[in-house]
């Protein structure tokens, strides 16, 4: 497939998005970025050229394709709860469907590494949305990790705050599932490289981290960057649906979200083999360790410049008897 130049970046002033626009742009591409409310997304950025995207409009689709060479796919409504499955793969037909009419030659999607055991929804929700965006002639590249380590992340504010919080852990036996959690960087950059793949065809490809941990080693690595040594003690029955409730007591997690994540750890999410990397040979994947210390300065930056005053990751840092800011 010839270099897509113009490309449009749903999920635009989402996490994986605000990452992702820079790099793209130095990476040679004219990015469109799409929005349920372009005015309001370009008072936050207004460097960038927003198109109103509403995936259950299909005429809002239509018009934000429109001369685009390809698309990167970061629409998801867990957050939203209700049966967000069978919006997400009703979201993800209807915006194939259009891309193939509009001559879109390329999508790359953002999704989640199948695992081990039983499935949670939330997984299987991000596995049917790349099945069905790779249903028709478009070439879809789709790309699986698992947490992924940067500022904004959600399942990384569970994890900051789980070990900046809790003096003493109790852990049960679920937190030994492993993954292999990736730098936003590391992503970042994989997205870009997959949407100039000549590959013309669609593909799976996973994107491991560099090292396979237990959730309780993330907690124990992410506290020491902090300067804490929680106590972790180990209890044999907590289920994950317990577990969700008492990280909703002590994060600001979005509700829906941090129910979904702890589901999906009852089981190992580890890739079977290098992935998607092995496209990529000269790239030096971040540790955990550097990327989680790399997460925490950014953090701390922000605060410090008021830069994200309004996001509400950022809130989440100031202590729990804090007011929200209105609006």
């Amino acid at each position: 497939m010839p270099e897509a130049t113009r490309v449009l970046l749903t999920g635009a002033t989402g996490f994986v998005g605000r990452h992702l626009y820079p790099e793209l742009v130095r990476a040679g591409f004219d990015v469109v970025c799409a929005s349920r409310d372009p005015e309001s997304a370009g008072r936050r950025f207004p460097d960038r050229v927003f198109r109103r995207l509403d995936v259950a409009d299909p005429e809002s689709v239509h018009a934000a394709l429109q001369g685009c060479d390809a698309a990167i796919y970061l629409v998801h409504a867990m957050g939203d709860g209700g049966d967000y499955e069978a919006a997400e793969r009703e979201a993800a037909t209807a915006f194939r469907q259009v891309a193939e009419q509009r001559g879109v030659r390329r999508i790359v999607y953002l999704g989640g590494i199948r695992p081990s055991g039983k499935i949670s929804k939330h997984l299987r929700s991000r596995l049917g949305t790349g099945e069905a965006l790779r249903g028709g002639a478009v070439s879809t590249i789709e790309l699986q990790a698992t947490m992924i380590v940067g500022a904004g992340s959600e399942s990384w504010r569970i994890v900051r705050d789980l070990s900046a919080r809790l003096p003493l852990m109790l852990l049960p036996k679920w937190l030994d599932s492993r993954s292999q959690p990736i730098a936003i960087r590391d992503v970042v950059a994989a997205i870009v490289h997959a949407v100039s793949l000549q590959d013309a065809g669609s593909g799976i490809f996973e994107l491991p981290g560099p090292e396979i941990l237990s959730a309780k080693e993330i907690l124990r690595r992410t506290a020491e960057l902090r300067g804490i040594r929680p106590l972790m003690l180990g209890v044999p029955v907590v289920t994950p649906r317990l577990s969700s409730y008492w990280i909703r007591l002590v994060t600001r997690a979005n509700r829906h979200i941090a129910e979904e994540l702890v589901q999906g750890l009852t089981g190992d999410l580890v890739a079977d083999g290098h992935g998607f990397w092995q496209r990529m040979p000269e790239h030096q994947l971040l540790s955990f360790t550097d990327s989680a210390r790399e997460a925490l300065v950014e953090e701390d930056r922000s605060l410090k410049q008021g830069t994200l005053a309004a996001e509400s990751w950022i809130r989440s840092l100031a202590p729990r008897s804090a007011p929200r800011p209105a609006g």
